[in-house]
């Protein structure tokens, strides 16, 4: 020890704590939430197999008319590929 120096030490004691209280970030889902959820997942799910349902229909209508408007160029009722193009255009617009 240099010069008779005496060393202390001092104890922190941390101050008492009051009633700490933890608050919970988890939130309960009400039920309009829980409402709202189901209408929002009910029509998702009904759009969704509406365009399942009707997108093959579709398919199917276009190729049903292709293939009579290719039939009928092949029996020569078209003249020109510019009757044939036109008449092709037709299914892709009903």
């Amino acid at each position: 020890m240099h010069g008779g120096e005496k060393m202390s030490i001092l104890l922190h004691v941390p101050a008492p704590v009051k009633e700490l209280v933890a608050k919970s970030k988890h939130i309960e889902p009400t039920t309009f939430s829980i409402l709202l959820i189901s209408v929002a997942l009910f029509l998702a799910f009904t759009l969704l197999m509406s365009i399942g349902v009707l997108f093959p229909n579709t398919m199917n209508q276009y190729n049903t008319c292709r293939n009579k408007i290719v039939g009928y160029e092949q029996s020569g009722i078209y003249t020109n590929s510019e009757q044939f193009k036109q008449a092709l255009s037709y299914c892709g617009t009903s």
